[in-house]
């Protein structure tokens, strides 16, 4: 028996590595090839489609048939000048993963390859199968694929993707591409009504997973595997897994070693959410394949073993403008802080509200065996916003009601001078609240590693529209009444710090 293992584990050494292409040394050439997006679009498409195409993604408007045909005549040439075959409608139903039915841009009846813009907008999969939430019977099979053209077409071997949403006959969403959708404009409506109370335009304002198995010889007890050296086997299969999501607009930036043994981690930098929970999908069926090539099961179970941490995801979210203004990034005035207060404090209202709600997204079996354990965040719905912003939230509060006096002074006089100078950074990474604030943006580290996005951030976002919407009238009623507009915005976040602290957490656990 000896010498057979001996055998076997020489034959394994043996093995050649497999490596992906690299089909040139920079990265920045690399990064994309297998991506039909803006750039592909505007080299291949006529001035006035690509026009008409880039405003339908900016303002979400329908795209008519004439340019669908263009684009769909750009795709294909590109696609098949790559060398694809086939092409697939790429859409999320509720199994927590992707599925596609593949069809051939060959047309035998013409003897040619055709892919027409009635073909790239809706295709009819059969859906009798798929889960629906008990909205209708599994004899009801018709469902319908949509292109969803603000997330961006990819070559994926040899078959050009077309991310879509997924609907029943009736018109039922049958996925979870369709809600986040439905809550990122939901949240967008909101946050610009919020933002246009401090417009420098006034005229333009008034105008108008069951756990199994047992512990390990040697677990994470030393924790000497956080941060080591990457094991060269591992390395290789990062490489390859890197350079294939490269080609497919997914950017990933860093990878390392994580706390327990065989647990590594990747993290891309920021993208529109959408494209982002897109990408989130494919970059856990781009691990799963190329880890295959290197003999290597990819495991994204949150809770595998006792005494070991589980794999989640850290859901790094904040708003931005369309001028590129992130809304959750202080500045050092107190005047200007104002439009980042009310957007803080909003959030951690909407949370204190709808905890959960956000609880329930992020529900599953395996989950909620790893959460409060091992690092993991508690199941409990907390923000953890450290001791700077919890002294910027106290003092505010404690500010009475003031006379407004005109000029330079009203800020003084509401007490706002007086608030600590804010800084990015300004808080801790705090690993015992699942929503924490890390100096720009807000932390949602309790999605599980296999769980879609979506459906946590669909959460997120609706949640956070609806207080935006509530600060909204709240403040314009109070406006109404004679009290001047950034008084009466004062006035709202007093009364939401007041009634949300039961949700802010500051301690270690």
């Amino acid at each position: 028996m000896a010498q057979l293992r001996f055998e076997a584990l020489k034959k394994l050494n043996e093995r050649p590595k497999i490596h992906v292409e690299v089909t040139s040394p920079n990265i920045s050439k690399l990064f994309g090839e297998y991506v039909f997006g803006m750039e592909e679009m505007r080299a291949t498409l006529a001035p006035a489609v690509f026009k008409k195409v880039s405003n339908a993604i900016k303002n979400h408007e329908k795209i008519d048939e004439v340019t669908a045909d263009a684009v769909a005549s750009a795709a294909k040439s590109w696609a098949i000048g790559k060398g694809a075959t086939h092409f697939t409608h790429w859409f999320q139903p509720m199994t927590g993963g992707t599925a596609e039915k593949h069809d051939s841009f060959f047309d035998a009846l013409s003897g040619i390859e055709k892919f027409k813009g009635s073909e790239l907008v809706q295709q009819e999969p059969d859906a009798s199968s798929f889960p629906s939430g008990g909205i209708r019977s599994t004899f009801e099979a018709r469902g319908y694929t949509a292109w969803d053209p603000t997330s961006p077409m990819f070559l994926y071997g040899k078959t050009l993707s077309i991310p879509t949403i997924f609907v029943s006959y009736t018109g039922e969403t049958l996925d979870t591409k369709s809600p986040l959708l439905k809550a990122l404009k939901a949240v967008d409506l909101a946050a610009t009504k919020v933002c246009q109370l401090f417009n420098a335009r006034p005229d333009l304002v008034m105008a108008g997973r069951s756990v199994f198995g047992h512990a390990p010889a040697r677990g994470q007890q030393l924790e000497d595997h956080y941060f080591g050296t990457i094991p060269p086997r591992v390395y290789d299969f990062m490489r390859d897994f890197e350079i294939e999501s490269w080609k497919l607009g997914i950017p990933v930036r860093t990878r390392h070693n994580e706390v327990a043994p065989s647990q590594f981690e990747v993290a891309p930098l920021f993208e529109e959410v959408n494209v982002a929970n897109d990408h989130n999908q494919l970059m856990m069926d781009v691990m799963s394949r190329v880890g295959e090539k290197h003999n290597l099961k990819i495991l994204f179970h949150e809770k595998p073993f006792a005494g070991l941490n589980g794999s989640g995801k850290h859901n790094n979210w904040s708003l931005i403008t369309d001028t590129g203004v992130n809304l959750y990034a202080p500045t050092s005035s107190a005047k200007d802080n104002l439009l980042f207060l009310v957007f803080f404090i909003t959030t951690i209202k909407a949370v204190h509200e709808h905890g959960d709600l956000l609880r329930a997204s992020i529900a599953t079996a395996a989950n909620d065996f790893r959460l409060g354990a091992n690092e993991a965040p508690p199941a409990i719905m907390s923000v953890f916003i450290g001791s700077q912003m919890t002294a910027v939230l106290d003092e505010l509060e404690k500010k009475g009601n003031v006379k407004i006096e005109k000029g330079d002074n009203m800020y003084m006089k509401l007490g706002i001078d007086q608030i600590p100078e804010i800084i990015l950074d300004a808080t801790d990474r705090n690993r015992t609240s699942p929503f924490a604030f890390t100096g720009n943006k807000f932390e949602f580290r309790a999605v599980g590693g296999s769980d879609n996005c979506g459906t946590p951030m669909t959460a997120l976002n609706l949640i956070v529209a609806d207080q935006l919407d509530k600060f909204h009238e709240a403040v314009t009623k109070d406006i109404e009444k004679g009290t001047e507009k950034r008084i009466a915005i004062v006035n709202v976040l007093r009364k939401y710090i007041k009634e949300s602290k039961d949700v802010r957490f500051e301690g270690d656990g």
